[in-house]
C-alpha cells in the first residue's frame, strides 16, 4: 500500500497564497541580466561545454509555443545544447506515452510527473534534484507532491486555478454581477435568466453570436476526468491527495454531486436535448472557437486558457473572471487549486545530458531571462520566492488569486487515483462519455469506476 504522508487542504491553500503574495514581497531587477551571480546557475557551460541533445516531453499545450521560443533563447546562449520539445495533449495520457517510451528505450529527458501515484510508477526515472539551487528558493508546500522522505523530484511549474470560467460582461448586459453567485442555485438562476435572453434575442445587437450559456467539453476526457472528478473525490478525501493515494476503495459517496453539477452545464449547452453532441467538443473548440468567439460565455477551465482566448479576442480575455464550481452537500463558493505540475529529469539519460536539463530548468526559473518568459509568456504564477514583482497581469489569473486569499480554494485530489490519469482519463472520464453517449447510467458509470478504482489499487499494493 502507498503510505503517504497526509497534507490538509488548508495547508496547500496556505501554501498557494503564500506563493502568490511572495511574487511582490521583494525588490530585484529581473530584466534581462543572466548572470551567473543572479540566476543562481552554477556553471555557464552546462555538460562542460560538450555538445547535447536534450528531449523535452510536456502536456500544457497552452505553453507549446512560448516554451520552443524560450528554448531558442537558451540555446542561443549556450549553443552546444540542442532542445527539442514534443507537447502531448487531447486524449493522450501521459500513462500510455510514457509506457510505449520506456518500452521502446526513448525516455525523454525532461518529462512531467506529479503526485505520489506518478512518483511511485516512474521511480526509476526520477533523477534526484535535492541538491538544486531552486530548491531552497521555493515557496511553502511548492514541493510536496513531488517529494518523497528527503529527496525532491520535481521541479514545480506553476500554482493553478480551475473553475467555470465566465465572460462577466454577457451577466452584466442582463443586469447580473457575477462576483454574487456564490451557490449552485445562484448560479443556476443566472444561467437560466441569460439563456433566456439568448434564446428571445435580447442580446443579438451586443453579442451578436452568443448561442449558449455553456459548452461542455465532453470530448476531452481529462475535462470530465481529470479535473471534474474532484467534484465527487475532493469531498471524499477532504482535499488530501496523500489520503487518495492510500485509498484503495471509492465510494463516491459525492456522485451525485458530479451528476448535479455536469447537469448544470448540459441544460444551458448546445447538447440540453442531446448529450452525445458534446462528445465532439474537445479544448481547441470550447476555448477558441466558442468561448473567444463570443458563441458562449461559460465554460469550465482554468487561467492557463487567458493567452489562448486573447490571441483571437482581447477584450472577452479581459472580461474573463471565474465562478465557484458548486459542489451540492459541500462547498458551493470555491474553485480548485494546485501546484499544476513538475518538471523531471530522466536519471537514466547520460551524465551530460542531466547536467544540460538542470541547468536548463534552473535558467528558465531563476535566471532573470527565465523569470520573465515563465510570468509574462506562460502566464504562469511564480512558485519560486525570488521573482520580486514579477506576476501575472492578466485579470483571470488575478481574480484566480482574490479567490485564493479569500480562502475560497479546494485542492484537487486525482493525482492520487490509482494509476493516475490512465484511470481519471480513460476509466472515469471515458466511462462520463459512455453515459453522455446514452450508452450507460450514471449509476453504471460510478460503479465501473469504483471498481477499476478497488482492483488497480490492488494491482499496485502487490508491487
Amino acid at each position: 500500500m502507498i503510505k503517504m504522508r497526509k497534507l490538509t487542504t488548508s495547508l496547500l491553500i496556505m501554501a498557494m497564497v503564500l506563493s502568490m503574495g511572495a511574487c511582490g514581497s521583494k525588490k530585484e531587477d529581473t530584466k534581462g541580466n543572466d548572470s551567473n551571480e543572479q540566476s543562481g546557475i552554477e556553471s555557464d557551460k552546462p555538460a562542460g561545454g560538450r555538445d547535447v541533445d536534450v528531449e523535452i516531453l510536456q502536456y500544457k499545450i497552452e505553453i507549446e509555443e512560448a516554451l520552443k521560443e524560450a528554448t531558442e533563447t537558451y540555446m542561443k546562449l549556450y549553443p552546444n545544447v540542442h532542445i527539442t520539445v514534443d507537447t502531448m495533449g487531447g486524449q493522450d495520457t501521459v500513462e500510455t506515452l510514457y509506457k510505449a517510451k520506456i518500452a521502446s528505450g526513448e525516455m525523454p529527458d525532461i518529462f512531467n510527473c506529479t503526485g505520489p501515484v506518478s512518483c511511485k510508477i516512474y521511480a526509476d526515472y526520477l533523477e534526484d534534484l535535492s541538491d538544486q539551487p531552486w530548491v531552497d528558493k521555493a515557496n511553502a508546500g511548492m514541493l510536496d507532491l513531488d517529494k518523497v522522505g528527503d529527496k525532491i523530484y520535481g521541479m514545480p511549474v506553476t500554482t493553478e486555478g480551475m473553475g467555470l470560467i465566465t465572460n462577466k460582461a454577457m451577466f452584466e448586459a442582463v443586469g447580473i454581477d457575477v462576483s454574487t453567485l456564490d451557490t449552485y442555485d445562484k448560479i443556476d438562476e443566472a444561467f437560466n435568466t441569460l439563456q433566456t435572453a439568448i434564446d428571445k434575442g435580447e442580446l443579438k445587437d451586443q453579442f451578436p453570436n452568443l448561442q449558449n450559456v455553456t459548452a461542455v467539453q465532453a470530448g476531452a476526457t481529462w475535462v470530465l476526468g481529470n479535473h471534474a472528478i474532484n467534484v465527487a473525490l475532493t469531498p471524499e478525501f477532504n482535499g488530501d491527495v496523500f489520503a487518495c493515494a492510500d485509498a484503495d476503495e471509492v465510494s463516491f459517496e459525492y456522485k451525485q454531486s458530479y451528476i448535479d453539477y455536469t447537469n448544470l452545464q448540459l441544460k444551458y449547452s448546445a447538447g440540453k436535448d442531446d448529450p452525445s453532441k458534446c462528445i465532439t467538443i474537445e479544448y481547441t473548440d470550447a476555448v477558441q472557437d466558442l468561448l473567444a468567439n463570443g458563441k458562449v460565455a461559460v465554460i469550465q477551465q482554468g487561467n492557463w486558457i487567458y493567452n489562448d482566448v486573447a490571441k483571437i479576442d482581447q477584450t472577452i480575455a479581459d472580461s474573463l473572471v471565474y465562478l465557484p464550481v458548486p459542489i451540492k452537500g459541500y462547498k458551493e463558493d470555491c474553485i480548485f487549486s494546485i501546484v499544476s505540475n513538475y518538471w523531471c529529469v530522466n536519471k537514466q539519460s547520460d551524465d551530460d545530458v542531466r547536467d544540460a536539463c538542470k541547468h536548463f530548468l534552473n535558467w528558465l526559473y531563476q535566471s532573470d531571462t527565465g523569470k520573465n518568459i515563465v510570468v509574462n509568456e506562460f502566464g504562469f504564477t511564480p512558485v519560486f520566492n525570488n521573482y520580486g514583482d514579477l506576476k501575472p497581469s492578466d485579470p483571470l489569473t488575478q481574480n484566480m488569486v482574490e479567490f485564493l486569499e479569500n480562502g475560497k480554494a479546494i485542492s484537487m485530489v486525482y493525482r492520487g487515483a490509482p494509476t493516475g490519469e490512465d484511470y481519471t482519463m480513460n476509466v472515469f472520464g471515458a466511462n462520463v462519455q459512455g453515459v453522455l453517449a446514452g450508452k450507460m447510467t450514471w449509476d453504471e458509470c460510478f460503479d465501473k469506476s469504483a471498481k477499476e478504482w478497488a482492483s488497480r489499487r490492488a494491482e499496485e499494493n502487490k508491487e
